[in-house]
């Protein structure tokens, strides 16, 4: 019997082609299922960390409560408008990496002398140029030397025909640059900061504001440093009685008039529309329009990543980064510093 199961045996190995049966892989010999994790959850969390979220422009403000991690605002570069001038000015914004714009509208270039053809036609051609260059209209910043939409005079007319000319440019403007929301308003510059002042300010924007939502568009009225609205109490006194007018802030405005730049974001809150970035000299009185790093906001008022965190949490600003220099200053110089200022100030936080 003994015999027999042996043959059996034999037999059964035979059929198998003389292989030994497998006893499985050798766990010794390969790594822990902890040590493959570890390092690969340490990586996810640096990617996590280091990952950017650049906030596509609205005009919508966000609750102030909200997630800012981060959250990276996109910077933008006002052009002056001028038909000499625009084409190369816009080559060089576009070659530096911007993709958005204000477009300055001085008094000097002239709206004023010239027809509605005339301008619609050389409008037109700027905006088929920034549309060839893939960029955006953010902001447009309308005429305001010698407009006095303030106007104290004796004479009313001063102040009506302020109003009709402004009007007339966001007319203008609305119908060629259709991607453009925001309006920058400046107060008049012969207007003394009293409340005979405020109550023509409201009388002008009843009136101006009425347009403006038919365009769905908005007025940001500016703080300035010669000129009525200089201070955050009268420029929150003229625009809050209206839920379609905002505020512009200067941050090279406020700095030079001595202010908080911080303390003065955070009083307009979220009727905040649009930012103009500069430096200044802090409490000088000079609206020098430096680049950012060559005046003193970061040594004598408060650091570039405070302003931005304040922006990005205190305001809910969800708008362009918009820098605002002088017309011969580079526009990579510009990019650069933004980059290696203002954005190494917050990531050092």
């Amino acid at each position: 019997m003994r015999r027999f199961f042996i043959a059996i045996a034999a037999l059964a190995l035979l059929s198998c082609g003389g292989e030994e049966w497998s006893s499985g892989p050798d766990w010794s010999k390969l790594p822990s299922k902890p040590e493959q994790e570890e390092g690969k959850d340490e990586q996810d969390k640096e990617q996590t960390e280091n990952q950017v979220t650049i906030i596509t422009p609205t005009t919508e403000n966000a609750d102030p409560k909200a997630d800012i991690s981060n959250l990276q605002y996109i910077p933008g570069m006002q052009i002056n408008v001028a038909d000499d001038t625009f084409a190369t000015r816009l080559e060089e914004v576009a070659a530096a990496g911007f993709k958005y714009v204000e477009l300055k509208i001085k008094y000097a270039y002239g709206l004023h002398n010239r027809t509605d053809e005339q301008v619609n036609a050389t409008f037109a051609a700027m905006q088929k140029q920034m549309e060839q260059k893939g960029i955006i209209v953010w902001s447009i910043h309308l005429p305001y030397e010698d407009k006095n939409w303030t106007s104290i005079s004796a004479s009313e007319s001063i102040r009506t025909q302020s109003v009709e000319y402004i009007l007339r440019s966001l007319r203008l403007c609305a119908e060629n640059f259709p991607t453009c929301k925001n309006y920058v308003l400046h107060a008049s510059k012969s207007a003394s900061e009293n409340d005979t002042a405020v109550k023509q300010a409201h009388k002008s924007l009843m009136q101006m504001d009425e347009v403006a939502k038919k365009y769905g568009v908005r007025f940001c009225v500016e703080n300035l440093v010669g000129s009525f609205c200089f201070t955050v109490e009268r420029q929150m006194e003229v625009i809050k009685p209206f839920d379609n007018v905002y505020a512009t802030f200067d941050i090279g405005h406020a700095n030079c008039k001595g202010y908080d730049v911080v303390e003065f974001l955070k009083s307009l809150g979220t009727k905040l529309g649009t930012v103009h970035i500069h430096d200044t000299v802090y409490n000088s009185g000079s609206d020098s329009h430096k680049l950012v790093g060559d005046g003193d906001i970061a040594t004598k008022n408060r650091s570039w990543g405070e302003i931005y965190k304040t922006l990005l949490q205190d305001n809910g600003y969800r708008g362009v980064f918009m820098f605002e220099p002088k017309d011969d200053q580079s526009a990579a110089e510009v990019m650069r510093r933004y980059n290696e200022i203002v954005l190494e100030s917050y990531k050092s936080l």
